[in-house]
């Protein structure tokens, strides 16, 4: 797979989901659905409810690429964990309990993931920091190293 091919399946699955920096769901936490403050009263101590930025792909793991919206509770609770470790925990699963109508699906979360890895992908194959996959073709053409192999 070459970067234009990544780049392409990144756009088409970015496409599906929308950008939701852009629509209504920039204002409640995507993990747990609560309606998120955008600032807290200056001097006071930050709310759970803060709005924050969350790092589907945490810079601990050489991510922060993409992110999501998610409360100040969540993502705290979330930590260096990426989504999929986040979605698999049981901090997770008690905060769904309350199935907040602005909750995101979790497949939705999921293909956030997807895309989070796909993005990361491209970025590492533009640097060449990735080897390049082979294709079938490439092995089909390769030599075969133990077909002169003396017996």
């Amino acid at each position: 797979m070459d970067l234009k091919q990544l780049e392409k399946l990144h756009q088409a699955a970015t496409g599906l989901l929308g950008d939701w920096w852009q629509d209504d769901r920039r204002n409640w936490c995507a993990y747990c659905g609560i309606p998120m403050l955008k600032r807290a009263p200056q001097g006071a101590p930050q709310p759970p409810t803060l709005a924050t930025r969350d790092h589907v792909i945490p810079k601990a793991h050489h991510g922060g690429l993409l992110t999501i919206p998610s409360c100040k509770a969540c993502n705290a609770a979330k930590g260096t964990m990426s989504v999929p470790e986040y979605l698999e925990s049981e901090n997770f699963k008690i905060r769904r309990q309350n199935k907040h109508k602005h909750q995101w699906p979790e497949y939705a979360l999921w293909a956030v993931a997807g895309i989070a890895a796909l993005k990361r992908a491209s970025v590492l194959a533009s640097t060449n920091a990735l080897p390049r996959l082979k294709t079938a073709a490439d092995r089909a053409s390769a030599p075969n190293p133990t077909a002169n192999r003396i017996r």
